[in-house]
C-alpha cells in the first residue's frame, strides 16, 4: 500500500499538469474562476497550485489577475531543441520559405498527433492558417503521411506507405484546404533515424509539375546539409 504522502504528492503534480494543459493557441490566458470551473477545483486549491507554478516560472499573473504561460516554457523548449539536435532545422525552414516564397514547416510526431514545431509563413497574403505549436491529426496532410510512412507504418512491405517511402516524398492537394498544396519530405539523421517532416505549402494556383520538381530539389538540397547523430 502506497503511503498517503506519495498519493498526495502525485495528486498535486497531476493538478499542476491539468492546469498547464488548459492553455492553447486558441485560449492563452485564464482567470482563476475559469480554471476552477473547467477543472472542478476549489479556489484555495487552484490558487495554491498557481502560486507554486508562478514561483517556478511556469505561469505568470497579469495585471488583470489572469494567468498565462510563463518564461520557463521557453527554457524547456530550448532544452528540447538541443537534446533532439533540432537547432539546425529552424534556419532551414526559414531558407525554404525565403527561396520558394511559400510557407515552410517542420512537424514531429507526438502520440497520435503531429506537432508543428517550426513554421515560416509565406509573405503572401494567401497562406495556410496553421501556427507554430499547432497539434493536428496524424492521418491527414502531407506531413502526417510522411510521419506515418517513416514511423508507425515503416514496417509495411507494400501498399500506400511503402510507396511513399519508395518515392521519398508525399504531395497533398485539396486535403486540408481546397485551395492549397503541400509537399513533404522526411528529415533523417546520419544514422537514418526518422526525425520529422519538412513541408512546403502554398496556393494551388502557383503549383504545377515544374514547381513540384523545383520544390523537391530545394527541400532535398537544404536537408543535405543537416548533421545529426
Amino acid at each position: 500500500m502506497k503511503p498517503r504522502s506519495i498519493d498526495k504528492n502525485y495528486n498535486a503534480i497531476e493538478k499542476c499538469l491539468q492546469i498547464l494543459s488548459m492553455f492553447s493557441l486558441d485560449k492563452t490566458q485564464f482567470s482563476i474562476k475559469e480554471i476552477c470551473t473547467q477543472l472542478n477545483f476549489n479556489v484555495s486549491t487552484a490558487y495554491r497550485i498557481l502560486c507554486t507554478l508562478e514561483e517556478y516560472g511556469y505561469v505568470s499573473r497579469l495585471k488583470n489577475k489572469d494567468y498565462v504561460i510563463g518564461t520557463q516554457a521557453l527554457y524547456l523548449s530550448a532544452i528540447y531543441t538541443q537534446s533532439n539536435h533540432l537547432e539546425q532545422i529552424r534556419p532551414i525552414v526559414d531558407r525554404i520559405r525565403d527561396i520558394s516564397g511559400e510557407t515552410s514547416s517542420f512537424f514531429v510526431e507526438e502520440d497520435d498527433n503531429r506537432i508543428c514545431l517550426y513554421r515560416a509563413h509565406s509573405r503572401d497574403e494567401i497562406r495556410h492558417n496553421i501556427e507554430q505549436g499547432s497539434r493536428l491529426e496524424l492521418n491527414r496532410g502531407a506531413s502526417g503521411r510522411i510521419i506515418l510512412a517513416y514511423g508507425k507504418r515503416q514496417r509495411d512491405k507494400k501498399g500506400f506507405y511503402k510507396d511513399i517511402r519508395d518515392q521519398g516524398y508525399y504531395l497533398s492537394i485539396n486535403e486540408h484546404n481546397a485551395s492549397l498544396f503541400a509537399l513533404a519530405v522526411p528529415v533523417l539523421s546520419n544514422s537514418e533515424k526518422f526525425v520529422g517532416a519538412i513541408v512546403v505549402s502554398g496556393p494551388i494556383s502557383r503549383f504545377d509539375d515544374q514547381q513540384k520538381i523545383s520544390l523537391l530539389k530545394l527541400l532535398n538540397d537544404q536537408l543535405s546539409n543537416i548533421v545529426m547523430p
